[in-house]
């Protein structure tokens, strides 16, 4: 088969070089931020090299200086909305500063976490942000062997100390239940996410809380388990149905487990909110249009991740950060899912 010999060949750095008239050691030690470059010889290397759209080989410049300057998201379930809006924002916000992202999606399996973390560390990948499957995570000792720096974004594994960015928690579930009890609810059934998670357990104890400083006795909290899913909301809401005493108020651990257990209500011939009035946590864009709409505790996953990766990039340019971890306050979207309780 004869070759295409019209297609143009790519543009080299030595083409680059001619254009400008300067030597093809000046043109990398523009690529390379090298000093002693005149900023008017510079400009004239960077104007060529987009006229021409050439492109540095950057494999061979990772390899003298072992940055990709590439980041890796472990997440433990992108299909989540909110898990695909802090990789959306973490993405857009690494790309501001020269950094691609890679997404490493671990369906909340332990040991594929620990392959992806071990893939990561061979790829050169100069940070890592994650979100642990599970309270325990021991392929962090892998990252620390490798020199690679990492930060805890949202799930924040149980003893863990390093740079993690997360959402006051207990103070969610405290703001989430006051707020049920403000307005004569005290009946309040709770539908946690996964116990084994660190933040799910912050979450009910800030629940628990507020309840406990109105007097209430523990046998007055109905909790049921979820996953996180609008399924596991529906079930858990429907199994609270089958028992006695019927909750005026529900606070569920995410929007959609409340989402489903909204379902579940109206399923039963209830309404919601004059039966049943429901609070969620994250505030993700389907909550402001459900009927009716949602009343949440916001944690913005884009603000997590923003932070999460300004962080990351601080301690890859600066070392130790001043602030290693960062948490940010909880806030109360009112909108039309609950009313008081009239007995």
């Amino acid at each position: 088969m004869t070759p295409d010999r019209s297609r143009k060949k790519a543009p080299t750095m030595r083409n680059v070089a001619e254009k400008v008239g300067v030597s093809v050691q000046t043109v990398s030690a523009v690529i390379n931020d090298k000093p002693g470059i005149t900023e008017e010889t510079r400009a004239r290397v960077l104007a060529a090299i987009a006229e021409l759209g050439y492109r540095p080989y950057s494999i061979a410049r990772s390899l003298r200086t072992r940055q990709t300057r590439t980041l890796a998201l472990v997440v433990s379930d992108i299909a989540n909305p909110s898990f695909a809006t802090m990789a959306s924002a973490a993405e857009d916000y690494a790309h501001q500063f020269g950094y691609s992202l890679s997404v490493y999606n671990t369906h909340d399996d332990i040991e594929r976490e620990t392959n992806y973390v071990r893939t990561a560390t061979q790829r050169w990948i100069d940070g890592v942000l994650f979100v642990s499957a599970e309270d325990r995570m021991t392929s962090l000792d892998a990252l620390e062997s490798a020199g690679i720096p990492s930060v805890a974004i949202d799930r924040i594994p149980q003893h863990y100390t390093g740079p993690s960015v997360t959402l006051d928690n207990t103070k969610a579930g405290y703001i989430a239940a006051k707020y049920l009890l403000d307005l004569g609810h005290t009946c309040i059934a709770h539908i946690s996410g996964p116990t084994k998670l660190r933040l799910v357990r912050e979450r009910m104890a800030g629940y628990q809380a507020a309840l406990a400083e109105r007097g209430l006795p523990p046998d007055a909290c109905i909790i049921r388990e979820g996953d996180w899913v609008c399924e596991s909301g529906y079930a858990a809401m429907a199994d609270i149905l089958r028992g006695e005493p019927r909750p005026t108020a529900v606070f569920a651990a995410n929007d959609r487990m409340a989402i489903g257990a909204m379902h579940a209500v109206s399923q039963a011939g209830l309404r919601v909110p004059d039966d049943i009035s429901f609070v969620g946590v994250d505030d993700i864009e389907v909550a402001a249009y459900q009927i009716p709409a949602l009343t949440t505790i916001r944690q913005s996953f884009a603000e997590l991740a923003t932070l999460a990766v300004q962080l990351l990039l601080e301690i890859i340019e600066h070392g130790r950060p001043e602030q290693p971890q960062i948490m940010i306050e909880p806030q109360l979207i009112e909108r039309q899912s609950v009313v008081p309780f009239h007995p």
